[in-house]
């Protein structure tokens, strides 16, 4: 029998229109990741009674959940889903802010053992937490954190489905493909090194008696976070971070006309930045962690904008 190789792998996803139920002749989408993948936690709980031979009597099984997160590189139009998942928001004429809808998914790992392939399949997928890392010189990546209900365990396709083959979009990387990233009302505007967008769900689990996996997720408040890494050229930066200031924060990311995305987090505010001064060869920086806070104007505290000219 072959081993399996990470090389190999395959993981697909499709849209439920149901908790926890995987459509009948489900179209999946073929995913674009680096790593990573979903697991289920098993609770489990060691018994207390009483033996006199000092064995432990049994080792109870409390619950299954499912969690984890995949790893990517950044490309146009790969992961527009998994965004409206992470923001719980639809695109409207390619607009995408935050708002209280779910969206949830059956994901699909296949790996390949030759005669028969291992399937895993975990049905109520949601996106928990989305990050975004735009780096000086480097891809822009970031990472996808999923909660799911249930796992299951095939050897063969789901009766009927198909795939579509995963985009063919290029990775996009900070040097050559992120423009207008800038905090408005600062002056002089800052260089920075990296910036970091941090989405969080603050989705839960909801247990009930008589099962071993949970309802439909409980969602927290969507907690919107970074960290700016700026050069320290002026106090100004960091008399804005004093002064518990913030502005308007936006960056446009794609590599072709009507294939870019604007981030915007219209209202944020600084939190506990700070100088770093480092060795004789280094540069002096200002790290400034911020969070993106609700904004009148755009009723969202972030908006999303594709197929940006």
């Amino acid at each position: 029998m072959p081993f399996a190789n990470s090389s190999e792998a395959r993981i697909a996803y499709v849209a439920e229109a149901a908790f926890g139920t995987t459509p009948a002749t489900p179209t999946f989408k073929v995913f674009r990741t680096t790593g990573g993948g979903v697991r289920t936690n098993k609770t489990t709980q060691t018994s207390d009674e009483l033996r006199a031979d000092r064995n432990v009597p049994d080792e109870g099984l409390l619950g299954l959940d499912v969690s984890g997160a995949y790893p990517f590189e950044f490309s146009y139009s790969t992961f527009d889903e998994m965004l409206e998942s992470a923001l719980r928001g639809a695109w409207t004429t390619n607009v995408l802010k935050n708002g209280i809808t779910p969206k949830y998914f059956t994901v699909e790992e296949t790996l390949e053992l030759g005669v028969t392939d291992s399937f895993s399949r975990f049905t109520g997928c949601a996106v928990n937490t989305f990050s975004l890392a735009i780096a000086a010189r480097a891809k822009v990546t970031g990472s996808l954190g999923l909660m799911g209900q249930k796992e299951t365990l095939a050897s063969a396709i789901v009766v009927g489905a198909t795939y579509t083959p995963a985009t063919t979009e290029p990775i996009l990387t900070s040097s050559a493909h992120v423009a207008s990233l800038a905090v408005a009302g600062l002056n002089p505007v800052p260089k920075l090194r990296s910036v970091n967008f941090e989405f969080n769900n603050n989705l839960r689990a909801r247990p009930v008696v008589g099962a071993l996996y949970s309802e439909e997720f409980g969602a927290g408040r969507f907690d919107a976070t970074g960290t700016l890494e700026a050069y320290f050229e002026s106090q100004a930066l960091y008399q804005a971070v004093l002064d518990h200031g913030g502005g308007a924060l936006s960056a446009t990311i794609g590599k072709d006309a009507n294939k870019k995305y604007t981030i915007s987090c219209p209202k944020i505010i600084f939190l506990d930045g700070a100088k770093q001064i480092g060795g004789n060869n280094d540069d002096v920086m200002v790290s400034i962690p911020f969070r993106a806070v609700f904004d009148a104007t755009e009723a969202c505290s972030v908006k999303i904008t594709r197929a940006v000219a």
